[in-house]
């Protein structure tokens, strides 16, 4: 609300507790948790001196289920490291030479571009290869050295959001619900 956030913030939503207290999508937890977690930080964003200069990227770990006709893709390795399970273990399989299955990534930014939808392969390094591009720093591995960065997904030349468009009033609709 003061419009002081620092020039990189990485938001989470509380993990633990029971479905009344966490703030994610998981299990024990309930999605409508988490999406009322990411409308407050969208809303309070929007509604910040912050907004004229942010870009907030929402993307999830996970995939959410198996119903992706999508292959993975192949990935460049991230390093020469050897990968290690939980208990540090060296892995052989564990290249990380193949993407997941496709995740949600959204821009929120007055800078958006409206009604786009990329059908470039970005991944979570694609992050990291943005903050790198705006801030002018070196790569850290191979992997984000070589992501996407998301810049096809503004227009900084005539940005449609510098006033936040306005948003449906959130949460629970009764009335809705009984049509459906």
């Amino acid at each position: 609300a003061s419009g002081d956030l620092p020039s990189f913030a990485f938001v989470e939503p509380r993990y633990q507790g029971d479905g009344n207290t966490r703030q994610d999508e998981h299990p024990p937890g309930t999605p409508q948790a988490g999406e009322r977690f990411v409308e407050g930080i969208v809303r309070a964003l929007m509604a910040s001196p912050a907004w004229r200069t942010s870009a907030l990227f929402l993307v999830y770990d996970e995939h959410g289920g198996f119903a992706d006709h999508v292959p993975p893709p192949e990935a460049c390795a991230p390093d020469a490291h050897v990968a290690f399970d939980t208990a540090m273990n060296p892995v052989a399989q564990g290249s990380f030479r193949r993407y997941g299955f496709r995740v949600p990534f959204v821009v929120v930014s007055p800078y958006a571009r409206r009604g786009f939808v990329s059908h470039t392969v970005y991944d979570h390094t694609s992050v990291v290869r943005f903050v790198e591009a705006r801030f002018g720093l070196a790569a850290m591995t191979g992997r984000d050295a070589n992501a996407n960065a998301p810049m096809e997904m503004f227009d900084f030349a005539n940005p449609p959001f510098m006033t936040p468009p306005t948003l449906p009033v959130g949460g629970y609709n009764a009335e809705a619900q009984t049509r459906c």
